[in-house]
């Protein structure tokens, strides 16, 4: 019998070697979801909770401005009314702001966010139709809410901004 040569062991050994990463690559790698159908909020967010975890805003870094009331979290407006909160600096680089609609409260609310920080995207939702989820940097930002509701409505809208 022939002695095997060094070049065909080395030949074998890479055939075993591209064949067992292939079936690696199919068993552990292929999934049905593409990069083309992934969505990049839903990734970002994703990455957002594994590596930044901000904290959430406390009601002592909250100012609050005429025309509305902070208890327990949940600032409440009257019909019509405008409120202006300011949420404060800090040393903290990224802290989470909660935008959570009250559902017994049904009113229609407007809500302007301006970011102090630069550069900043400042943000609208006419009206608030979910809860969201804001990053507010270290320069804090200011908060415009009017509530939609009829003038003088008692509570007319309510909002809840602490966890």
């Amino acid at each position: 019998m022939p002695e095997l040569k060094p070049i065909h062991a080395v030949l074998i050994l890479a055939i075993v070697a591209i064949v067992a990463l292939y079936v690696l690559g199919v068993g552990l790698g292929a999934t049905g979801d593409s990069p083309r159908q992934a969505n990049p909020s839903e990734t970002a967010a994703k990455l957002r909770e594994r590596f930044l975890k901000p904290r959430a805003v406390t009601a002592e870094e909250l100012g609050v401005g005429s025309g509305c009331t902070l208890t327990k979290g949940i600032l409440s407006l009257r019909g019509g009314a405008v409120c202006e909160v300011d949420v404060k600096a800090s040393d903290t680089r990224v802290r989470s702001l909660l935008l959570e609609l009250i559902p017994e409260v049904g009113a229609p609310m407007e809500v302007e966010v301006t970011p102090r920080g630069k550069p900043s995207v400042p943000a609208t939702f006419d009206p608030l139709k979910e809860s969201k989820k804001l990053d507010v940097m270290e320069e804090g930002a200011a908060l415009k809410l009017t509530c939609k509701a009829p003038l003088q409505q008692t509570p007319g809208c309510a909002l809840r901004l602490v966890q």
